[in-house]
């Protein structure tokens, strides 16, 4: 426990699974309130610790806990997406249980916050346990996984041709509904535009969803909220452009606010 009462509390955590191990640090304020805990997924960048001191404000600033996982790149090369190579989503489901056993007042869904090829972990985790996620935020993903059974898995819902993704698209697709009526915030930096080569390009992505992370960001909020209505559901997924801002996420929250929008974003559907 840090001896300065006006700073949160971090402390680690390790959580063991079939998966491998995961290992996150959770950033508590010195007065919380009941609100779910967020937890804050990086991108390839794997930059867990800027997150965690650029979060850290916000926590002491709301009163929520922040959790903060770090996937290394020896023992988690691939965590954007489960897949046969890894299943990143039951190292958080064992990681969200751990916490829950340490920290009783965190039992319950999660807030969940992803950048990047986080923002793909953070979607494609809500898509098959929406249970588990109370709230969903999504910042400068390079693709999706949409809500369309035109597409095949794991870039829509249509069964492919690998028994892998056969199952999965079942599974995306069963729990769609659930998934719907999670309150969903997009960020999108108006600058986030650059065909860098972390972007995932093919002919029919670039067709299908944008050709840059900002126009994929617009297509999948727009499929999201059509995929409500054919559903009979209200419109759950809104867009939040961060004006100027380009794919850096320190940027985005120094100069857009991001982190503090996300910890004041409504605790119900817009």
């Amino acid at each position: 426990m840090s001896g300065d009462l006006s700073t949160p509390d971090h402390q680690t955590i390790t959580a063991c699974s079939t998966a491998g191990k995961l290992t996150a640090r959770i950033i508590r304020p010195v007065r919380s309130v009941v609100a779910p805990p967020l937890l804050v997924l990086h991108g390839i960048s794997r930059n867990a610790k800027t997150l965690e001191r650029l979060f850290a404000p916000e926590a002491e600033r709301t009163g929520r806990t922040i959790i903060v996982p770090h996937f290394p790149e020896p023992s988690w090369p691939d965590f954007q997406r489960p897949s046969k190579a890894a299943r990143p989503d039951l190292a958080l489901l064992a990681l969200i249980d751990a916490v829950t056993a340490r920290l009783p007042d965190c039992a319950g869904p999660v807030d969940l916050f992803g950048h990047s090829g986080g923002a793909q972990l953070a979607h494609r985790f809500a898509m098959v346990y929406p249970h588990r996620v109370a709230g969903l935020h999504l910042a400068a993903a390079g693709w999706y996984c949409l809500p369309d059974e035109t597409m095949p898995y794991p870039y829509g819902l249509a069964p492919g041709k690998d028994s892998f993704d056969i199952v999965w698209a079942r599974r995306n697709a069963a729990g769609l509904r659930d998934f719907l009526h999670l309150p969903t915030c997009v960020y999108a930096g108006t600058r986030d535009v650059s065909r860098d080569p972390a972007l995932r390009m093919t002919r029919d992505l670039d067709a299908r969803q944008g050709r840059n992370r900002h126009a994929r960001a617009r297509t999948y909020v727009a499929a999201l909220n059509a995929a409500a209505e054919r559903n009979g559901l209200p419109p759950c997924a809104h867009l939040i452009e961060l004006i100027d801002c380009d794919h850096d996420v320190e940027r985005a929250i120094t100069r857009n606010d991001l982190a503090a929008r996300v910890l004041d974003a409504p605790r119900v559907a817009i």
